[in-house]
């Protein structure tokens, strides 16, 4: 199902102007072009120039300034990437250095290799295509005659310092004072064309059914020759069907054979999935997992989605068009009643599709796959931001969490989020389901470690940030059916974890207003014990509050009377006879964590312009 509906986008796409120069057609790939080898017209070398583009990445601080680096250019050349192995497989007018001056910047055996092997192995291939097809094309003859006399044991110092700069890619075949590159030539293109028809006949000698399309009696491929570009170690890119152990196969067949797929099932399918991860509006990167998402056909919604999953970008976006949809998308989502996407032109029953992939050796892993429509999609997006809607601690706070920065909620950094928790908490949002029951365990933990800010301060009020409470919220409200609640203080509550949270919150409020900025102070000190053996710890607290509530009588007696009878009502709903709890069950340290939350931020709330202290 996967690759069916991925060969119907590259369908899609081919017969779109936005995409079709940029989506490869049979025979050809998208490959990083890295610097270009400039020919005379006689064949002799004449330069290499650089062919990397400027890309601008934005600022690693809020504030910051954006830098620009040199990134490879993305270019559709003949061919495919380097299947594996270790024999010589030449590409047709691009390669590796190794390939096209047999020299290997590594050093040693693969230096040796490059000119030994590969270098004789890439001019004899191209002098064999000029004697088969009778190529008279001068640019074409001038790269023969160049590989022909070129000494790959003598390369030139300043040459290998220009190809250590250019860093991983590949290099193309350009003649000086010519238009376009030697591939591009029209007798150039038609024999290639007959080239690869005859490799693709040659190697894909069994015809068989396609599994994608349907299509009897086609050429089945045994190796997928287009490679998934996600970001992994593997040179060229991972595979989307693969076998390699003999344990995977049955009936005798080896390799993809086992899953038989057409040539160009395999090739649409890959490209289609790498036009996606190319365009940073169709794809999203959640903790470890790269999630991308299409609709069935051509909508404003599929340009808007990589904004909306994303999040983040959107607020930096210059498009005041783009950022206008977006802003219209965001009303539909909180709208009630039946979604109506009308208003920017789509259809609420169009087909929505989102795959979520990983990196793994050689193949990539499928975390998930969904299909709904964009209606479904809208209703599940607005029940998940009902469910995590809290009030913002800063008003500069984004107003839905984009998925990201929920799962970084779980960890100290990304590279610490556990691996399969974004593809689960992706289904949770788009399939309505509960959400990971680890994503709120993980969250309770971060709160109970970390109460210091960016600079490593203790600071009051910072134990449980808007991010946690979000995550807290939605997952009793969804999970354990905790009914409506609130965004903000809700002083009916009367649960005793939601009192004792709010009682800390005072406490520890109290005890920054009467000794000022601290080192560490009785949030750092207590929270993860008061959250967790409530009658152990608060009898302390509360001594500490009284000695605190004296010192703030002396400067500030107003505010020490508000503490003091904040704290009494807070007492009043605790159960006298019953006293503080012994402990608190898992479930009930979250309502601990947004007892805490909402007092804290009542104490800091904006009113008529200025800032609330009660």
């Amino acid at each position: 199902m996967i690759l069916s509906e991925l060969v119907d986008l590259y369908d899609r796409l081919s017969a779109d102007d936005e995409f079709a120069s940029r989506l490869p057609r049979m025979g050809m790939s998208t490959q990083n072009i890295v610097f270009y080898v400039v020919l005379t017209p006689e064949g002799k070398l004449f330069d290499v120039q650089d062919a990397r583009v400027a890309e601008t990445l934005p600022p690693k601080k809020k504030g910051g300034t954006p830098v620009q680096k040199l990134v490879p250019r993305k270019m559709i050349v003949p061919g495919s990437a380097h299947p594996s192995g270790s024999a010589p497989t030449p590409r047709f007018l691009w390669d590796q250095p190794a390939y096209l001056f047999g020299y290997s910047e590594k050093g040693g055996k693969d230096d040796a290799k490059a000119r030994e092997k590969l270098f004789p192995a890439y001019r004899d291939y191209h002098r064999e295509i000029l004697e088969k097809y009778g190529i008279a094309d001068g640019g074409f003859r001038a790269v023969v005659r160049f590989l022909e006399s070129w000494d790959p044991g003598a390369v030139p110092d300043d040459l290998k310092k220009k190809i250590a700069s250019f860093g991983p890619g590949f290099g193309l075949f350009r003649i000086q004072g010519a238009a376009g590159f030697v591939y591009e030539a029209p007798e150039v293109v038609a024999a290639w064309r007959n080239e690869n028809a005859e490799q693709s006949a040659a190697r894909f000698d069994q015809l068989g059914d396609c599994l994608v399309t349907g299509k009897k009696n086609v050429p089945i491929v045994p190796v997928i020759d287009t490679k998934v570009k996600l970001q992994t170690k593997t040179p060229g890119g991972c595979a989307i069907v693969s076998f390699n152990d003999s344990a995977y196969e049955s009936y005798g067949k080896s390799q993809t054979l086992n899953a038989p797929i057409s040539e160009e099932a395999g090739f649409k399918a890959c490209n289609a999935l790498n036009m996606l991860l190319d365009d940073e509006r169709f794809h999203v990167k959640v903790g470890g997992t790269t999630v991308v998402f299409w609709t069935g056909r051509k909508t404003q919604t599929e340009s808007l989605l990589g904004l909306l999953f994303g999040g983040g970008f959107a607020e930096s976006a210059t498009d005041e068009t783009l950022a206008e949809k977006l802003r219209v998308l965001w009303q539909i989502v909180g709208r009630a009643g039946d979604p109506d996407l009308s208003e920017i032109g789509d259809d609420v029953s169009t087909p929505f599709y989102m795959l979520g992939i990983e990196p793994n050796a050689a193949r990539i892993i499928v975390r998930f796959w969904h299909e709904s429509t964009l209606g479904d999609l809208i209703l599940k997006l607005r029940r998940h931001h009902e469910d995590m809607a809290i009030a913002k601690t800063y008003e500069n706070d984004p107003e839905h969490l984009p998925l990201w920065q929920i799962v970084r909620q779980t960890a100290r950094d990304a590279d610490g989020v556990p691996p399969l928790l974004a593809g689960a908490l992706l289904r949770s949002v788009i399939e309505g389901l509960p959400y990971p029951a680890s994503l709120y365990q993980l969250v309770l933990n971060r709160i109970h470690v970390s109460h210091r800010d960016a600079n490593g301060k203790y600071r009051v009020g910072g134990k449980v940030s808007y991010a946690q409470a979000a995550v807290v919220k939605g997952y009793l409200k969804r999970n354990k059916q905790k009914g409506e609640i609130e965004m903000s203080l809700d002083v009916s509550n009367k649960a005793p974890a939601y009192l004792l949270g709010r009682l800390f919150a005072t406490l520890e409020k109290t005890q920054g207003e009467a000794q000022g900025d601290l080192n560490a102070g009785v949030g750092d000190k207590y929270y993860s014990s008061a959250s967790a053996t409530p009658k152990v710890v608060f009898p302390t607290l509360l001594d500490l509050f009284r000695k605190h509530l004296k010192k703030l009588s002396g400067d500030k007696k107003g505010l020490a009377v508000v503490r003091e009878k904040l704290v009494g009502e807070i007492l009043d709903g605790i159960d006298a006879a019953a006293g503080f709890p012994a402990s608190l069950s898992l479930e009930d340290r979250g309502v601990f964590a947004l007892g805490y939350y909402h007092q804290m931020r009542s104490f800091f709330a904006k009113k008529d312009g200025g800032e609330q202290d009660r």
